[in-house]
């Protein structure tokens, strides 16, 4: 029975995300790539789809663990929760919010700790793990998200002085 409603409740999210996205490239696909007026942006959101489904596959067949994957799903929350509210309240133009997410994001990376949290991009990978203090080298997933929260916070406010 659980295997039922687990499997119902991941049917559900990947056919809400699938209509999420076809709709943004059908609606806002014009807007935002200025392609010819003859355009399938159906067409271009299938193959989109296609696309991401064979990338989730790919990741699915590593055996990542789930909660590993919900702490990646974390750090683009925190990328862009920041940008989406600021917006709300004030006027941000779409290239300064495409900035502040996408810096929040590669930063956020670069310290977001490997599956078995030893080490991450930034400490371990690029530099060596010795020139970190012991805070850092054991607190990768919280400054990670720290970074990745507070990173496109500050763009937006050096932006908007």
């Amino acid at each position: 029975m659980i295997i039922i409603l687990g499997l119902a409740l991941t049917i559900s999210t990947v056919d809400t995300l699938v209509n999420a996205i076809s709709s943004l490239f059908v609606v806002d696909g014009k807007a935002t790539f200025n392609l010819d007026k003859k355009t399938d942006y159906l067409k271009i959101s299938k193959y989109f789809i296609l696309i991401l489904s064979v990338i989730a596959f790919g990741i699915a067949s590593k055996g990542f663990d789930i909660l590993y994957l919900f702490l990646l799903a974390d750090l683009f929350c925190c990328a862009f929760v920041v940008t989406v509210f600021y917006s709300f309240y004030n006027k941000v133009d779409e290239k300064t919010a495409y900035v502040s997410i996408i810096i929040g994001l590669v930063a956020g990376f670069l310290m977001f700790p490997f599956p078995d949290f030893s080490k991450s991009l930034l400490v371990g990978v690029i530099l060596s793990k010795d020139l970190f203090s012991p805070f850092i080298a054991q607190s990768l997933l919280f400054l990670s998200f720290l970074i990745a929260t507070f990173l496109p916070a500050i763009i937006l406010k050096i932006k908007f002085r």
